[in-house]
């Protein structure tokens, strides 16, 4: 922690004080299960509230990200595969199999699928995010933190609203609520929203502003009885979304036409040039040489130049489409007894289904396209028992249960210019065709031709089911040690089962190829030697799809049945200080894990699928302090994971697997002034170095081998290892340095109204984009400039706001992969969303 900070204790009673509480909004948080004051709470949170929300207009989670500290929302393949980080930390959820590292709650409810909570941000009261491990309150699955959405609730004003938007790539957004009282005490609140928006990324072929477009609506329907009882009260919420997008593109950010190590020399074509010969098209920025281009204009397909990653144009041969369903009902009972202690129940049931259809290779050569299906169910119960005791001493006991079933099927399909596409890039396939051919001719038919190893149409599926049983036990105690210290001591049991079962159908049928034994037996053909033509049935018809066997994705596996069980004890313990009632200086140490799993996708049988718990345990020191107009949060924190759960593709599938030990540690520092009535400033600055301790079994690189020859330095000098020592590299997906200040200005004008003027500005340092660390895979720093203008409307409650976001126009990359079976130098990337703008009017009814 900054030595300036702690200096500001010895002085801070003697500064002359503006009464905060006409300043500052007062923002309450529910991290510690009960009702808190944000600067009193000894947690490192980052908290926006449904004013600060409307006031940014932030309409979802990934722009929340540009204005809580350490928070990353990732973006992947598809809607359904949207991820969350904290410090650095976070989850694929590319893989059923997979739990977040990042806690998320709505309204008290667990979320265990994230991209259930990526539609619109609509009536939202606060958005919570806590940093650090929250094994103790709020369970497994928090190893990193916990995000808390709490929605407005239904009370008995007649307060509504009504927003609409409208701006370019044809955006239309609209949202409402209302509260209807019922009787005397009770109340009905309504909240509906719907987003369309063209997308951003073009299809040569297919259209433009086709890709990573918007379509989504939902409903919340909420009856609050006893709305006015604080010793007995109900709230009952029903709520449905949905999201149907063509989503999501993965633009070229480093094409495979030649080898860039081999232009000096004999040129080395790559997998790019091999799509070009198959009619594809292939988008390039790197300044070829024209006799090299013009070596590949015989070629069928179509080679654009001047078009990088950051051009937001592709090539597919569908466009994908990414759907799911969100619906769930919860009632929660509050029940204050005359003793002072409160009853909390929480019961709820939840539902999330998806869809995805994509072009796995991401060309506009039909080679192969996957289906995915999920459908996940689940029921929680929690009870809590809350009370204070003593002086200024609270205690909070609970139970916990939680149980899903999660169904997963994923069809994978080749299509027709598969089988040439690899028996281009894999000469050995050939060879192996050729030879047995030759010997069926030689033979006068007794041995059989070749039969085709990928013939269009065939098909891999995985069908799998997951049913997850967890229970818990909770409490923590704060209890005052005198007028200024207050201690805090927290303990978890989480008790949980999983059984899965996996079932893999393909169309393959027949005994595995052994190419080694059949370039044996063609060798001693050739020689004019007796040999045993016993190797060369298993490419041999009626033996079709036998390549199947050597290509991952489609590759005969066995079925797997298995049973997992896991207890886990997680805690907390919390010194806080406060020398005035404006000041707290906190110490922290508390645990937290995230469940262990299967891998669900098809992936070599040499790989472990069940991979074990991740735990982490944080130190964390913490300063939070309002002087006047100025308002101040620190923190220092150092975390360890064991057993980290690393996942990076591969270009044939998703390498899940246990890390072993990672360590991040940094700092954070929050701040709010309000120099005055008519300027506000809000600001954030952190610091996260996070590396891979112990990481033997980490993924190698691909594409930079292919373009510069040099090894992975994990790999020992092999340029064909497969699992490389990723021990002392940096995360991935982790900017070191981040920053966020927004500036925000009014002037009265006319009769009771007022202009008023936002601007924010964001940078992220550089990070690494892919969990293999390839060079290719590092992203630059950018910075991200919002800016909105409007008028508030005092007489008739309403504004109107001009707004542009990203107006510089930066560009990003959310995620990189070496692309599907494209082994030979071909990267993709993830693209960030351009400059936006937009009009916004809403409208308040009291």
């Amino acid at each position: 922690m900054p030595v300036a900070i702690l200096g500001l204790l010895t002085g801070a009673s003697a500064v002359a004080q503006t009464d905060s509480s006409e300043i500052f909004e007062e923002i309450i948080v529910t991290v510690q299960r009960r009702d808190t004051a944000l600067m009193a709470t000894p947690v490192a949170v980052g908290v926006l509230s449904g004013t600060q929300l409307n006031d940014a207009g932030i309409k979802d989670m990934q722009d929340v990200q540009q204005n809580v500290p350490s928070l990353i929302v990732g973006q992947s393949q598809s809607s359904t595969t949207t991820n969350f980080a904290i410090r650095g930390i976070g989850s694929t959820s590319q893989n059923f199999g997979v739990e977040s590292s990042v806690g998320l709650y709505v309204d008290g409810v667990y979320r265990s699928r994230q991209s259930s909570l990526i539609n619109e941000l609509v009536d939202i009261n606060t958005v919570q995010v806590l940093r650090g491990p929250q094994g103790t309150l709020f369970g497994k699955n928090t190893a990193a933190g916990a995000i808390l959405l709490d929605t407005v609730r239904p009370n008995r004003d007649r307060d509504a609203f009504v927003d609409a938007t409208v701006g370019d790539y044809d955006l239309v957004r609209v949202s409402a609520a209302a509260n209807i009282p019922i009787g005397e005490n009770s109340a009905f609140r309504a909240t509906i929203f719907s987003s369309q928006r063209d997308g951003y990324v073009d299809d040569r072929a297919l259209g433009n502003d086709l890709y990573n477009d918007r379509d989504r609506l939902g409903v919340r329907l909420q009856w609050a009885i006893n709305e006015l009882d604080d010793d007995f009260n109900v709230r009952i919420i029903a709520d449905y979304a949905e999201i149907d997008e063509a989503c999501c593109a993965a633009n070229g950010s480093v094409d495979s036409l030649y080898s860039r190590a081999s232009l000096a020399g004999i040129p080395q074509n790559g997998s790019d040039a091999v799509l070009l010969g198959l009619g594809g098209t292939v988008f390039t920025d790197f300044p070829y040489p024209q006799p090299f281009l013009d070596a590949l204009a015989f070629l069928p397909g179509t080679i654009v130049t001047g078009v990088g990653v950051y051009d937001n144009q592709v090539a597919y041969s569908f466009a994908p489409r990414s759907t799911n369903e969100d619906s769930g009902l919860s009632v929660e009972i509050n029940k204050t007894f005359n003793n002072g202690i409160t009853l909390t129940s929480i019961s709820a049931y939840r539902a999330f289904e998806t869809f995805d259809h994509i072009d796995i290779d991401f060309t506009n050569v039909d080679m192969l396209e996957r289906i995915n299906i999920g459908d996940q169910s689940s029921f929680s119960q929690e009870f809590r028992l809350a009370g204070e005791f003593g002086q200024s001493s609270h205690y909070v006991v609970g139970l916990y249960y939680f149980t899903q079933e999660i169904k997963s099927s994923t069809v994978t399909s080749g299509g027709i210019f598969l089988e040439p596409y690899l028996l281009t890039v894999q000469p050995a396939l050939q060879q192996a065709i050729d030879g047995l051919n030759l010997v069926s001719a030689g033979s006068g038919g007794l041995i059989p031709p070749a039969a085709a190893p990928f013939p269009a149409g065939v098909t891999a599926e995985d069908n799998v089911t997951q049913d997850h049983d967890s229970w818990a036990a909770f409490g923590q105690v704060e209890f005052a040690l005198g007028d200024f210290v207050t201690a805090t001591i927290g303990a978890r049991y989480t008790n949980e089962s999983k059984d899965i079962d996996a079932r893999y159908v393909q169309t393959a049928q027949g005994p595995p190829p052994d190419l080694v034994a059949i370039g044996t037996a063609l060798f001693l053909a050739s020689q004019g030697q007796p040999f045993d033509p016993t190797p060369l049935f298993a490419i041999a018809e009626p033996n079709a799809a036998w390549g199947m066997y050597l290509f991952d994705p489609f590759a005969p596996r066995s079925d797997l049945r298995a049973s997992l069980s896991d207890d886990q004890s997680t805690g907390t313990v919390t010194l806080s200080w406060s020398p005035t009632d404006s000041q707290m200086l906190y110490a922290s140490w508390s645990t937290g894990f995230k469940a262990g799993g299967t891998n669900t996708d098809r992936i070599n049988q040499a790989f472990d699928p069940i991979f074990d718990a991740e735990t982490s345990e944080s130190l964390e020191f913490g300063y939070k302090a309002t002087f006047g107009p100025f308002r101040i949060a620190a923190t220092y924190f150092e975390t360890d994971f064991d057993d980290f759960q690393a996942n990076s593709f591969t270009g044939t599938g998703f390498n899940l697997q246990n890390a072993g030990k990672t360590v991040i540690d940094g700092h954070e520092i929050e701040v709010w002034w309000v120099p005055t009535d008519w300027l506000d400033l809000q600001g954030f600055y952190t610091e996260t170095n996070g590396d891979f301790e112990s990481f033997v079994g980490g993924t190698c690189w691909d594409t930079y081998i292919f373009h510069t020859g040099m090894p992975d330095p994990g790999s020992g000098g092999d340029p064909g290892a497969e699992v490389c020592d990723k021990s002392g590299f940096p995360i991935p997906y982790n900017p070191r340095y981040r920053a966020f200040l927004a500036a925000t200005t009014t002037f009265a004008v006319g009769n009771n109204s007022e202009l008023f003027i936002r601007g924010e500005f964001t940078h992220a340092s550089s990070q690494w984009t892919d969990g293999d660390l390839d060079p290719f895979t590092f992203q630059e720093s950018y910075d991200v400039i919002n800016l909105r203008i409007g008028i508030n409307f005092g007489k008739s409650n309403s504004n109107l706001t001009i707004w542009g976001r990203n107006i510089g126009d930066e560009r990003w990359i959310h995620g990189s992969f070496d692309a599907p079976i494209q082994e030979f130098g071909r990267m993709n990337g993830y693209p960030s969303e351009p400059a936006t703008y937009g009009i916004t009017y809403r409208k308040t009814f009291d």
